[in-house]
């Protein structure tokens, strides 16, 4: 199996390369966007919770920004997004030291989004709130799902949702913003994004979409094809309950155990993010022998 690595400070990539976080100060009815044009029933939404609130933010900015921290319903939160694996996590920034940290993206580990907070500059793991490396070693941020949800069928499930917009300069929106998400779009990994990464998981290709869940025991990655093949929707358990995984109305994965609204952590995301940050996990459907099988094979390819 998989084990995981150290973290290898030289593994950092476009480590000189830091994104202007997105600090949240206002928000208005998405709605309102629509009519005015600025975003499309067609484009893509990442929506927070907490307590009860929801807010929204534009998928093809955050593809830039990487990091939105802010509060809602007086609580505060931080939205981290990778372009490239597609994963977006909601966590919260306040620490067993009762602080509040503030986090930037500064770089690309294992092909993704690498995290540091400007009060010890730590680096922390955007899928998994685990801190990697520096002062905060070892800590672990509280995790919220995010939902991926288009324009048009989030207005429907929440008429009155608000979105907290960035106002782009002009270099961003029609330069850089289009190059990031023409990348993440299509898959491909930008230069020297392949020194960041790894061993790599070689039980399926690198950029297959679909559902990771993971809690303290359960670590398990379902792909949209196997989700279509049942049918849009299978039965599993996670942590020994019973789970139902599908797809919703646009083709975005979720699971939700059965019988409550409650979800178990997850996210949607390409293969190669997910079981980077959980070497060893689960595939939906794979038999464990075939697992411990694969692994060792590409353990053996990669010590080559």
């Amino acid at each position: 199996m998989l084990q995981p690595e150290e973290f290898d400070v030289g593994r950092i990539t476009w480590g000189d390369t830091v994104f202007e976080r997105f600090d949240v100060d206002q928000a208005n009815p998405l709605k309102d966007l629509v009519r005015r044009r600025r975003m499309r029933p067609a484009d893509k939404v990442l929506v927070v919770e907490r307590a009860g609130k929801r807010l929204a933010f534009s998928l093809y900015q955050m593809t830039y920004h990487h990091v939105a921290q802010g509060e809602l319903a007086g609580q505060p939160f931080i939205l981290s997004f990778c372009a490239i694996c597609h994963s977006a996590t909601t966590m919260v920034p306040v620490l067993d030291d009762g602080k509040l940290y503030h986090f930037t993206c500064v770089g690309v580990y294992n092909g993704m989004a690498l995290l540091r907070d400007d009060e010890t500059g730590s680096y922390w793991d955007h899928i998994s709130g685990e801190c990697l490396h520096g002062p905060n070693k070892g800590e672990v941020m509280e995790l919220i799902p995010v939902e991926h949800i288009t324009v048009e069928q989030a207005l429907k499930r929440w008429p009155d949702l608000k979105i907290s917009y960035s106002i782009q300069p002009w270099h961003r929106r029609w330069i850089l913003e289009p190059v990031m998400n023409l990348f993440g779009d299509r898959g491909i990994f930008p230069p020297k994004f392949r020194l960041s990464m790894g061993k790599k998981d070689t039980r399926l290709p690198e950029m297959v979409s679909g559902l990771g869940v993971h809690t303290k025991k359960t670590k398990r990655f379902y792909t949209i094809g196997t989700i279509q093949e049942a049918g849009g929707e299978l039965k599993d358990r996670v942590d020994g309950r019973p789970v139902t995984v599908s797809l919703s109305l646009d083709g975005y994965p979720q699971a939700v155990f059965d019988g409550s609204e409650e979800k178990p952590m997850q996210l949607y995301c390409r293969w190669y993010g997910f079981s980077f940050t959980f070497p060893g996990c689960e595939l939906f459907g794979e038999p464990p022998e075939a697992k411990e099988e694969t692994a060792a094979s590409a353990e053996k390819t990669e010590s080559k």
